[in-house]
């Protein structure tokens, strides 16, 4: 990992000109959160090439929100299919060499793109950018404002350190990530993969990691909406629903999938270390949740792999006084789980 630190400015470097951007925002009965997420992104200081907007089937104004609004260059309507599906069409309509990601509900700094599109040119090697964020509980909390001035230190990841980092602290969200198109399309055509409901970033970002350098930008220049109607609203069903995206992971990375990934020995042996980790963490939270017959299925995954300390959870936990030390009681405050009855993303009846 290297890091550097400099000063922003609107200029980019060099004679070229900067690689174009498009930004994709996938939408689901989102018309009371819609307005303010492009409010964040037409206040930017370098706009993007195009802001597609995907109304994956709305029962409200969701649509008319986004065709009001002018930082929406275009708006295209289709039944309901799920998140990924949604973004999935945006990526195909979209022309930009960089391809941006925000949900609804999430907000930008007026700097966002500016910064972002400067990293992935001054690292060219790099498939993916990525920038933390400060998260806010809606409704309770107002989100912190954004600060007039950030420094501008990046971080330079290969895929280790990268994968490291994505099970720390805060996770990379795709609200706050840029992808090379390239890079993305190796992935296929249409390269988030539809099934997948809850996890997809955990499954693409980490074989993104594998094509090229990810460039980090350590100052917060997003703010998380955590809400109870967010797809992570429930810890409980988004460990469940990660599972087969680690899954997908490890069968990509092993030349699965009908992708045709040429990974070498080493950079298997890095996602199946990151796939174990994934297992293990998530079967702790389900066994916290009442699911220990799940969280255990989980726990022989990850030692299948290799994981000493999940073969040491998975017997743990079947001894009275070690089990209460297996088992997570969650991993997000009460206040952002999702309130039963409320509607969230899920993949449509078919």
């Amino acid at each position: 990992m290297t890091e550097s630190t400099g000063q922003c400015s609107s200029d980019f470097p060099g004679s070229d000109p900067p690689p174009t951007s498009s930004v994709v925002i996938a939408a689901y009965n989102s018309a009371h959160l819609l307005g303010r997420t492009l409010d964040s992104i037409g206040a930017q200081t370098v706009p993007p090439d195009e802001v597609i907007v995907v109304d994956d089937g709305s029962r409200d104004e969701t649509a008319a929100i986004a065709e009001a609004h002018p930082a929406a260059t275009r708006v295209v309507s289709q039944s309901n299919g799920g998140m990924c599906h949604a973004r999935n069409t945006g990526i195909e309509l979209s022309v930009g060499e960089l391809i941006f990601v925000v949900d609804s509900d999430d907000l930008w700094h007026p700097e966002y793109v500016e910064r972002m599109v400067r990293m992935m040119v001054d690292h060219p090697g790099a498939s993916m950018g990525f920038a933390r964020y400060l998260p806010w509980q809606h409704p309770v909390e107002e989100p912190a404002p954004f600060e007039d001035r950030l420094e501008e230190t990046v971080r330079l990841h290969d895929l280790e350190s990268y994968t490291s980092l994505m099970l720390a602290g805060l996770p990379v969200l795709p609200s706050f990530h840029v992808a090379r198109r390239e890079a993305l399309l190796r992935l296929g055509d249409r390269p988030y993969r539809e099934q997948q409901i809850q996890g997809e970033a955990a499954y693409m970002f980490a074989l993104l990691a594998t094509m090229g350098s990810v460039v980090e930008h350590v100052a917060p220049l997003g703010r998380y909406r955590m809400h109870a109607n967010a797809v992570t609203g429930d810890e409980i069903d988004a460990a469940i629903r990660v599972e087969p995206c680690i899954d997908d992971l490890r069968a990509a990375a092993h030349g699965g999938l009908g992708l045709g990934l040429e990974l070498d020995t080493a950079r298997r042996r890095i996602i199946d270390r990151h796939a174990a980790d994934w297992y293990r963490r998530c079967g702790r939270r389900l066994g916290g949740g009442g699911k220990r017959a799940s969280g255990r299925r989980q726990f022989l995954k990850a030692a299948r792999i290799g994981d000493l300390r999940a073969a040491a959870f998975w017997a743990a936990s079947f001894v009275p006084g070690l089990s209460r030390r297996v088992w997570m009681n969650g991993w997000r405050p009460e206040t952002v789980r999702r309130e039963a009855g409320t509607e969230a993303w899920s993949l449509p009846d078919r």
